[in-house]
């Protein structure tokens, strides 16, 4: 795939060889042997899920000091104007935004290339600035100039851009979203007793579900015992959606509607500091994170092994 891919002077006239590299497939061999461990700053193939053939490559660019992440995608011709360039991009956004402290994707298309410059608009990117690139003299016998577009993805636009929130009507719809994703999380959901009550009482709770791509990927059970406050019965993020925002806009969203009904506090229990648990450690940074105080633990409520600390959160 990359011999044909670097050879094609259709891809790699975007980016100055307008002949392809010329490349051996021995030089190709060995730039992938040299390749370093880290996913970043490296060719990662793209790898089509019906047919499970190599269509293209990515790249995953380290953020700088600035925070700014370069990216790229490159597709066999025969793999283009199939939407896959958009999918792939989010996908990179996804990830950098999730792993790292990523605040800014560049991207910079042939001016020329069109497509490629749609592609980043629909994704939310936004032309900076333009300029070109000149080879170094030794290779311009065989390369041209590259006229570019420079466009960046912001992490805030991004995320506004890209998260759905909805708050689910059906009863049925709350407990199957309920189900899937607690289900999804062991490290966070190993009772199987607790689970079951979940499931079957969140489908008489205020129900909050976060969508991306059209994807369930976290939800928000919610339950009030007097008219002034209310309390997260459930809630759960896909682990592969975490550090993305998605349970602060849920909060933002559930706290917005409760106050509209003279709600003045919002509660929580979850695991408490005396259990080493290091997933629920980072539940209780972020419940801090969003406003919530430590209020008392309950050393015995759910057994002595599952300590319980009750947090509260004013509106």
């Amino acid at each position: 795939m990359y011999l044909s891919l670097w050879n094609s002077g259709k891809v790699m006239r975007n980016v100055g060889f307008p002949k392809g590299l010329g490349i051996s497939a021995e030089s190709v061999r060995k730039q992938i042997e040299d390749h370093d461990d880290t996913e970043f700053n490296q060719t990662l193939v793209v790898v089509e899920k019906e047919s499970g053939k190599r269509i293209g490559e990515c790249k995953l660019g380290l953020p700088n000091e600035d925070g700014i992440s370069a990216t790229d995608i490159k597709l066999l011709p025969e793999y283009w104007g199939k939407g896959y360039g958009k999918e792939i991009k989010n996908a990179l956004c996804k990830y950098l935004f999730s792993h790292t402290n990523c605040k800014i994707i560049e991207a910079s298309p042939n001016i020329n290339n069109a497509a490629s410059q749609k592609m980043q608009e629909v994704v939310g990117g936004k032309e900076i600035r333009r300029g070109t690139y000149h080879f170094p003299p030794k290779m311009q016998h065989f390369t041209e100039d590259v006229h570019l577009i420079i466009y960046h993805i912001h992490k805030k636009d991004w995320l506004e851009k890209n998260i759905k929130i909805k708050k689910i009507k059906k009863k049925a719809e709350r407990s199957r979203i309920c189900k899937e994703i607690i289900e999804s999380l062991p490290n966070w959901f190993g009772l199987e007793s607790a689970n079951k009550e979940y499931i079957e009482r969140s489908a008489e709770t205020d129900f909050y579900t976060a969508y991306m791509f059209g994807k369930e990927v976290g939800f928000f059970s919610i339950i009030s015992h007097f008219p002034k406050t209310s309390e997260i019965y459930v809630c759960g993020i896909l682990s592969e959606y975490h550090r993305l925002g998605i349970g602060r806009k849920l909060l933002q969203n559930i706290e917005d509607d409760l106050k509209k009904k003279g709600v003045k506090f919002l509660t929580v229990k979850t695991l408490s500091a005396s259990h080493p648990d290091k997933g629920y450690a980072k539940t209780r940074m972020f419940y801090e994170a969003v406003g919530f105080i430590p209020l008392e633990e309950f050393k015995e409520l759910w057994g002595k092994e599952n300590p319980c600390l009750f947090m509260v959160k004013e509106l």
